[in-house]
């Protein structure tokens, strides 16, 4: 899928702008970037626009760093309140799952800190 396409399935989801949708696309492939081994990173950018695989292969690993954690910052960087950014990430997960297989989102999940897959549901 190209990103504006997947852009285009976020604002329908979600009602949000296209630079809402583009931000909460950001957020959650940032998300499941720093908490995915290696393996799944990169199997992740390769079924990804250019535009997300760059953000998926330039995150720094770090399976320490919660999806609360990453989301407070984001909170703060965008100055939006919390069940935004919930609904940014919810919506940009329900997209996402419409470009890749079964197969890939159950290893994704079963990978996953309990917390950020929570966030998802």
């Amino acid at each position: 899928m190209l990103y504006r396409e997947l852009v285009r399935k976020v604002q329908e989801y979600s009602g949000f702008s296209d630079a809402e949708s583009q931000e909460a696309l950001h957020l959650l492939v940032e998300i499941l970037a720093v908490q995915l081994p290696e393996r799944l990173r990169q199997r992740l950018a390769s079924e990804l626009p250019e535009e997300l695989e760059e953000v998926v292969l330039y995150a720094a690993s770090d399976d320490e760093q919660s999806s609360e954690e990453i989301l407070e910052h984001r909170i703060d960087l965008q100055g939006i309140d919390k069940r935004y950014a919930v609904k940014q990430i919810k919506t940009a997960w329900a997209a996402l799952e419409d470009t890749l297989t079964e197969d890939e989102i159950e290893d994704i999940k079963a990978t996953l800190p309990a917390d950020t897959t929570a966030l998802l549901a």
